[in-house]
């Protein structure tokens, strides 16, 4: 399978067996950075802080170029300690995190697996080159702490132009993710570049990509587009979503996978989700 195979297996509701919360406007806008960079000269390693089943994971398997790898970490079921919030999300949300599964899931879409850090992403210091990536996505620990040593690891390791990916930015159930995004823009130096509904795209190189890149570029790519540019104090970014046609074909996928939690005949044409 190719990375375009898998953009449009993840577009397909009715394929897409993989459990997790990547959707198709972000499968799109990380292809997207991936293509810049590369178009740009920049290389580098990819890391992903926290991995549940696979599903972002694979699609980060297929940026590396020669010379280049993907690390994943999670604690996944070993038994780790954790603090007691960081305890309660995982039985909460993540009950059945399972290492296997991520293999399984994976393997079915790669030769090989990544390189894996079984263990609290605080351990990355000791197993991540500083500047060695040129892509952090965080999506581990939830909690402000967490989430605030995740964004200090991704500082460090990101290399010139790096890109950090920032998961739940907006979700109100965990404020802690938020608090620690905009502590690193308020002072951090962290410019924006994109945000989705569900994920914030950021950079602290000044000499990296722009927001006006990455606007540019999404305009290009079929089945996403610049809903808005908003200004973000002294930065402007662009809210990114579906078009309105991909929606539809999305949403009718949607439809046909959970029925039950549809009513009406569906003559109509349903109305686009805030950020998708």
């Amino acid at each position: 399978m190719t990375l375009a195979d898998y953009l449009e297996f993840v577009g397909d509701p009715g394929r897409d067996d993989v459990e997790g919360w990547l959707y198709p406007t972000d499968a799109h806008l990380l292809s997207v950075l991936n293509d810049l960079q590369l178009g740009r000269g920049f290389r580098g390693d990819v890391l992903e802080i926290g991995a549940y089943k696979g599903k972002s994971a694979i699609l980060l398997g297929f940026f590396p170029g020669p010379d280049e790898s993907l690390s994943v970490c999670d604690i996944f079921d070993s038994g780790t300690r954790m603090s007691g919030e960081n305890e309660q999300e995982n039985t909460a949300f993540y009950p059945d995190l399972c290492q296997a599964d991520f293999e399984k899931n994976y393997l079915r879409f790669h030769d090989r697996l990544p390189r894996m850090h079984v263990r609290p992403s605080e351990g990355l210091a000791e197993a991540v080159p500083a500047g060695s990536c040129r892509l952090v996505h965080i999506d581990g620990g939830h909690t402000y702490g967490v989430a605030r040593a995740d964004l200090e690891t991704a500082r460090r390791v990101l290399g010139p132009a790096g890109v950090v990916v920032v998961d739940d930015w907006s979700s109100a159930h965990i404020p802690g993710v938020a608090m620690a995004l905009w502590e690193q823009y308020l002072t951090g130096e962290l410019i924006p570049l994109a945000f989705t509904k569900g994920k914030f795209y950021a950079t602290w190189d000044p000499a990296g990509l722009t927001a006006g890149e990455v606007a540019e570029a999404v305009a290009a790519r079929p089945g996403i587009e610049a809903k808005a540019t908003l200004r973000l104090g002294r930065h402007t970014a662009a809210n990114v979503t579906m078009t309105p046609d991909a929606w539809q074909r999305y949403n009718t996928g949607l439809r046909a996978v959970y029925s039950k939690l549809y009513s009406g005949g569906g003559a109509a044409p349903a109305p686009q989700l805030v950020g998708f």
